[in-house]
């Protein structure tokens, strides 16, 4: 229900008061509400509901404006100074931890297939994994 602001609020009301009609969206017919407008230089434009445009500019329940958030989710890649992402990993450490991969599986693949055992190839693969990654660490340029 909308109220009218005191006087003493700063608005002067003209006592000339009408009855709102505001129109019925089922049939477009026009109905009277207990509402009231004013008439006079007080009167605006109206906005459909009976009450006048001028008493909604500072009464009226106004939305927040949209405010960006402040971390964006999901959260972006980092930059480099070229504006390309950043990788997770280095050239070389890709490259040292896939030939240890390779490594490890060969090795791993071989042991299953002569001792048809396959808690002792996965022993032999990692035992074999972690051997590649150092020789290839030691010998890699940085």
């Amino acid at each position: 229900m909308y109220t009218h602001p005191t006087p003493g609020q700063g608005h002067q009301h003209s006592q000339n008061l009408t009855p709102a009609t505001t129109a019925s969206p089922a049939t477009g017919t026009g109905t009277t509400t207990g509402a009231a407008t004013t008439t006079g230089a007080d009167t605006g434009t109206g906005t459909g509901t009976g009450v006048p445009q001028a008493h909604h500019a500072g009464y009226a329940p106004q939305a927040i404006p949209h405010q960006p958030p402040q971390h964006p989710w999901p959260p972006q890649p980092q930059t480099s100074a070229g504006g390309s992402p950043t990788a997770l990993l280095g050239l070389r450490s890709a490259i040292i931890l896939m030939l240890g991969v390779l490594v490890g599986t060969g090795a791993g693949v071989l042991t299953y297939l002569a001792e048809r055992n396959a808690a002792a190839a996965i022993l032999a693969g990692g035992a074999a994994f972690g051997g590649a990654v150092l020789f290839f660490h030691t010998i890699i340029a940085t």
